[in-house]
């Protein structure tokens, strides 16, 4: 399967040349000497400027310093990302915080996997780390979905933590959630409402998203028709376990879900910030090393994240974050991660990072972008957009296309996950327009490092600033058409205009 390695390689020396494509669903699958006809007029869903976000453990809040103005590399990553993302913070570690002071009882938790008899000790949250999450969101321009702990049972600390949260936040809070995966110690959907009645009283109805579950649809549909005031509706997402995981997997296209996004999306079309996927990735307990941390996981987050927004999605929040503080919510659970290298930076921001986070570090080692954040980055050009419904064809194996159009012309996103180059043809475009070019590429699908996204490929660097390069290609035919030739194992975003 490996042998993926030699062909992805010679595509690399390829390095920009510019792309073929097809699709499906969002875009056309097309096979070669077929033409995709983008409509003159959008009539798919608009991108929000919103679809690429963020997911941490609450646990992060337990040092101030990280979620702060003055942790700058994390900020210059979360801006560099996305101008007006949006953070969630929840997780397992959410169910074993409490506000800072709160002396109000609370039962003894044990883990839900490993070491069942183990006592989970509650850790607070203090008001100066509510004041310094405060600073990095304005530092950011990002605003937060916070949850709060359902799973201790205490409508006293769910008041308390929201009354903290609301006012140190202020503008900044988009919503609050009450309780993460709560489908898995309340097993009925009935006895989960039950008891986010009791313990989310408190709060009213004003301000409140859910349910945050882990993968029951039906939990989702049922609390937006019961809690119609909620902003949002919130569900997570995993392509599997990480044991799972492999190159294979992660870039074969999962369109049974974009189904469920589309029925979802539709269930929350009448709450006023839609459809949110609050948590995801690749792999749960994780993610798998050697594929969720690498250029295959920028191919998959760039697919999902264009298809999720295809099918109505409003946001989509990955996980990621150190590596302790994901093991932390796996109750210990080894990751299987790489160990630090000594006397490489970007070895120890690697090791010190969770598998399948887009950004990797600490506190200690600094903060940089991973594979994973690359094909985020390239998917948040097309917010603002209005997709374009393309003509269907037969599809290439791995083969996909998204088009969406904006007050400055079109942008394309073609992505070719195969083992071969793809050539295709686009028509509908306008005559004679202006094409420029951004690949997205690496020296092999299963490479950690030398990503690179448009023209330059030092500008994702630590500490270095970041403006989207295109190259000029031949312009569009008088006739409408563009042809195009894509490497295997890469990706490229095209702007007509």
């Amino acid at each position: 399967m490996m042998n993926r390695r030699d062909f992805l390689l010679k595509s690399a020396q390829a390095g920009g040349a510019v792309l073929a494509a097809g699709l499906a669903g969002p875009a056309a699958h097309a096979a070669a000497g077929t033409r995709i006809v983008i409509p003159a007029q959008a009539a798919g869903a608009t991108v929000a400027q919103t679809i690429v976000g963020l997911s941490y453990e609450t646990d992060n809040l337990r040092d101030p310093r990280f979620f702060a103005a003055s942790n700058t590399g994390l900020v210059d990553s979360f801006k560099r990302l996305n101008p007006n993302g949006v953070l969630r913070l929840g997780g397992n570690t959410s169910d074993l915080a409490r506000p800072a002071g709160f002396d109000g009882p609370l039962p003894v938790l044990h883990p839900l996997y490993r070491d069942k008899a183990r006592i989970q000790p509650y850790y607070d949250v203090s008001p100066d780390a509510i004041d310094a999450l405060a600073g990095f969101l304005d530092a950011t321009g990002w605003r937060v979905i916070f949850g709060i702990n359902l799973r201790a049972g205490s409508p006293e600390l769910v008041a308390r933590f929201a009354a903290m949260v609301r006012e140190r936040l202020g503008r900044r809070l988009l919503a609050i959630q009450v309780g993460n995966e709560a489908n898995n110690y309340l097993k009925t959907y009935e006895a989960y409402k039950a008891e986010w009645d009791r313990v989310a009283a408190p709060l009213g109805r004003n301000g409140i998203a859910g349910p945050d579950t882990g993968a029951n649809t039906d939990w989702v549909q049922r609390f937006g028709a019961d809690v119609p005031e909620s902003l949002l509706l919130s569900r997570h997402y995993y392509r599997e376990a990480a044991e799972n995981g492999s190159l294979a997997d992660i870039l074969r296209h999962d369109d049974e879900f974009d189904r469920e996004i589309a029925t979802l999306a539709d269930a929350a079309r009448s709450h006023r910030h839609g459809f949110w996927l609050t948590e995801t990735n690749s792999y749960y307990r994780g993610g798998r090393d050697g594929v969720s941390n690498t250029f295959a996981s920028a191919l998959w987050g760039l697919d999902y994240t264009l298809s999720a927004a295809f099918n109505g999605a409003t946001g989509v929040c990955f996980q990621g974050g150190p590596r302790r503080s994901i093991e932390s919510s796996l109750e210990g659970h080894n990751t299987g991660g790489r160990g630090a290298g000594a006397d490489n930076p970007l070895a120890r921001i690697e090791a010190a990072a969770s598998n399948y986070s887009p950004i990797g570090g600490d506190l200690d080692t600094g903060f940089a972008p991973r594979p994973l954040y690359y094909g985020l980055l390239c998917a948040q050009q097309l917010a603002g957009g209005r997709f374009h419904v393309l003509e269907q064809a037969n599809p290439p194996p791995g083969v996909r296309v998204y088009a969406s159009a904006h007050a400055d012309g079109q942008r394309i996103v073609a992505i070719n996950t195969g083992a071969e180059a793809r050539k295709l043809g686009f028509g509908g475009l306008p005559r004679r327009a202006r094409v420029q070019a951004a690949p997205l590429h690496a020296p092999a699908i299963d490479a950690r490092y030398a990503m690179a996204f448009g023209e330059d490929d030092r500008t994702l660097a630590p500490g270095t600033a970041w403006s989207l390069r295109y190259r000029a290609m031949q312009p569009v035919t008088r006739n409408g058409t563009l042809d195009l030739a894509l490497p295997a194992g890469s990706a490229v975003l095209l702007h007509v205009s």
